[in-house]
């Protein structure tokens, strides 16, 4: 009977265990990312945190308030800035067209010479040129389409920037708790791996923050710098234009498709030596991630720099954004177990071979 009844005992526990930990993973579930997000910004400004806690005599809340205002005003504040700007181009726009008087100017012939999507680039341009009204309502189901496309992405990202917003305040919370923090993780790692809780805790922070300089840095330096470019030379909306080159430089698409359709445009409409300027200044902002990306993304991560790419990109196609982090995270582990492992198992005559003497 006890013999029985011992492993039923056990198989009921488990089973209760499993069910609370299903119903907790689906009651956080619309959390989840919100809260990983905040682990993730967190993490990445642990060490501005502590810096700037030294620096005020340690006091952790004005340190952590301070960084959540300054991250609100990096990310947040060029968004809602561009804002008014683009209401007032759209409202414009639409007043031109319904009056009839928006001016579009004639194609170039040069277009022409373009391969494959010269001509029909060329006459479609034409048509707008000389009866846009006519073209508006040739193209009045794909406008339809169009506008309903963008009024999906608009509302998708202003939920995007209210859960970054909440997320900046969770990481906020975790910095200044950081120590606690810092303890549930190395006793949760203790309990997977206990001989490694400590590298695999370095190796996981110092990924993230790898990643976080290497992806999100550097998109914001590229963002500045085009900005900057579009302001000077006086593109309308240049703020919407960069917060459009923020977003595709941190899904790691090249911001040349912001920049290059604007540096055409600039070449249409502008003299010769501002628009001449205006490209020389952006050549090298498109190239800027191949050069610092590599330099960045392995800086202080013990594992190779394909490593780190592939998980980050390997897991933005998998997981969306936050893939970008955690699947440098765990390719990284992975790495590092793998080795591990080959090391550990290796023949002791493989091991031996550089210091045996010859037979």
């Amino acid at each position: 009977m006890t013999a029985q009844k011992i492993p039923i005992d056990n198989i009921i526990r488990i089973g209760l265990i499993a069910l609370i930990v299903i119903w907790s993973i689906t009651i956080l579930k619309p959390f989840l990312g919100v809260l990983l997000w905040g682990i993730i910004i967190a993490v990445s400004a642990y060490p501005g945190y502590l810096w700037l806690a030294n620096k005020l005599g340690d006091r952790p809340v004005v340190a952590a308030s301070l960084i959540v205002l300054l991250l609100l005003l990096l990310i947040i504040g060029p968004i809602v800035g561009s804002l008014p700007s683009f209401a007032g181009s759209i409202r414009s726009l639409v007043a031109q067209v319904h009056a009839g008087t928006l001016a579009i100017p004639e194609a170039s012939e040069a277009i022409l010479q373009w391969p494959l999507v010269g001509e029909p680039l060329y006459a479609l341009w034409q048509q707008a040129a000389t009866n846009l009204s006519e073209l508006l309502v040739k193209f009045q189901p794909q406008l339809k389409e169009a506008s309903v496309t963008v009024l999906e992405s608009i509302a998708a990202a202003s939920l995007g920037i209210l859960q970054f917003i909440v997320a900046t305040f969770i990481a906020g919370i975790i910095l200044v708790n950081h120590a606690r923090a810092a303890g549930l993780t190395s006793q949760f790692l203790h309990r997977i791996a206990p001989e490694s809780k400590d590298r695999f805790l370095d190796l996981s922070g110092n990924t993230v923050r790898g990643v976080t300089m290497g992806v999100v840095g550097v998109a914001i330096v590229q963002t500045i710098l085009v900005g900057i470019g579009f302001a000077v030379i006086g593109i309308p909306a240049a703020a919407l234009w960069a917060a459009i080159c923020l977003v595709l430089a941190i899904v790691q698409i090249s911001v040349g498709l912001v920049v290059i359709p604007i540096v055409i445009y600039v070449f249409f409409n502008y003299e010769l030596l501002p628009a001449v300027v205006f490209l020389v200044w952006n050549l090298p902002i498109l190239s800027l991630d191949n050069i610092l990306k590599p330099l960045l993304m392995g800086r202080g991560v013990d594992a190779p720099m394909l490593v780190i790419f592939v998980g980050s990109i390997g897991g933005f196609i998998s997981f969306g954004f936050l893939g970008l982090f955690f699947g440098a995270v765990i390719l990284v582990i992975a790495n590092a177990l793998l080795l591990d492992w080959l090391e550990g198992n290796a023949p002791p005559e493989t091991l031996d071979t550089e210091t045996a003497e010859p037979g």
